[in-house]
């Protein structure tokens, strides 16, 4: 940290300024995680305060952003239930129910001659 030598000799700084600025720098050597507690909390309450003072969306923009929302999970959805289906169908396609269908109808035309 800055020792009284380091600061320019043509600046003419208080005693009382100097004096408390010696004593924050002794408690920040002594509490070094409560001071890091306090500047975290410091950073967090300023960031609230931002919020809350910054205007909300409109509602038109609001209803645009759940709409895109809407569209990318549907896109995601039909994207999905597309590849199921393909799946689905490489996999009858394997099964070969052609020939297994023409036995089955050979049958049921011979119960009937």
């Amino acid at each position: 940290m800055n020792t009284p030598s380091d600061i320019l000799p043509d600046i003419h700084i208080p005693a009382s300024m100097t004096k408390s600025a010696n004593q924050l720098e002794n408690c920040v050597r002594q509490h070094p995680g409560g001071t890091i507690l306090l500047a975290a909390g410091l950073g967090i309450a300023a960031i609230l305060i931002a919020r809350l003072l910054t205007p909300p969306p409109p509602p038109r923009s609001r209803a645009l952003h759940l709409l895109e929302d809407i569209q990318q999970q549907l896109a995601s959805l039909a994207h999905d239930s597309a590849q199921a289906v393909g799946k689905g169908v490489d996999s009858l396609g394997e099964l070969h129910l052609d020939r297994s269908l023409g036995k089955i109808s050979r049958r049921f035309k011979k119960l009937f001659q």
